[in-house]
């Protein structure tokens, strides 16, 4: 993990209202630097409860104002099921984030789970990103990661990490182990998540606590959460009951 010659920055929070209003601040600081040189601002959502919250205060303006004509959407992973269905990654950015907000149809790229196989729908991710990006190395300005309380972020499990099969690939179906609810899903590899400028890792709550240590304090290379190494700055967001005893700092 990488930041700052391998530093990462970890800003600890008291609860998770505090953790995603400290994360809605700083990406809205990142998106106004950001526009005052480039066109458009690309950021990858991600899945799971705890970034609701985030997309809720973004929709309200909190860290803003955001320039939603200028935001390309894009998602890290996405669980093989109709964007309609609650446990669609899709699903829940819509209806917190995308309805809320002016931002053009045109400007939400959402993994195209309609397609006729997991196989097809990770053929088309693939081309939607390379439409978007030169290569892999450098992608989206901010990619949002989640930590599970097996070390998985994105849709990488350690039972499904491979860094080697993952050197010429863009996107990859997966099959999470039977304890997660959808097992069938889609993931941006590793190459495509670390070639962010930037990434913010949102960890909240007391049972990712063994896998936050083992990510921050030990280096667990089985952990997948462990090669999150972004371009130039990865950010951990961390509430207390994650990281009990640690302020954390910059």
């Amino acid at each position: 993990m990488a930041e700052n010659n391998g530093t990462p920055i970890v800003r600890q929070c008291p609860d998770l209202e505090a953790l995603s209003r400290a994360a809605a601040r700083d990406l809205g600081a990142d998106i106004e630097a950001a526009t005052r040189t480039q066109e458009t601002y690309t950021l990858a959502l991600a899945g799971g409860g705890t970034p609701e919250r985030l997309y809720e205060l973004l929709a309200a303006g909190t860290g803003g104002p955001f320039p939603w004509d200028r935001i390309h959407l894009f998602w890290g992973d996405e669980r093989y099921v109709p964007h309609d269905n609650p446990k669609s990654n899709a699903r829940l950015a819509t209806r917190t984030l995308v309805h809320q907000v002016p931002i053009p149809e045109t400007n939400v790229h959402p993994i195209p789970t309609q397609q006729e196989s997991p196989e097809a729908a990770a053929a088309t991710y693939t081309e939607t990103l390379q439409q978007h990006f030169p290569d892999r190395t450098a992608t989206f300005d901010t990619v949002l990661l989640g930590l599970g309380s097996d070390g998985h972020t994105a849709s990488i499990f350690p039972e499904t990490l491979d860094r080697d099969a993952d050197r010429n690939r863009w996107v990859r179906v997966v099959t999470a182990p039977p304890r997660h609810d959808v097992t069938t899903r889609l993931t941006c590899t590793l190459p495509v998540l670390n070639g962010a400028r930037r990434a913010c890792v949102l960890v909240a709550g007391e049972r990712k606590r063994e896998a936050l240590r083992g990510v921050l304090d030990h280096e667990d290379p089985s952990l997948p959460a462990t090669h999150v190494q972004p371009r130039d700055q990865c950010l951990w967001y961390v509430d207390q009951a994650a990281r009990p005893g640690d302020r954390g700092g910059d």
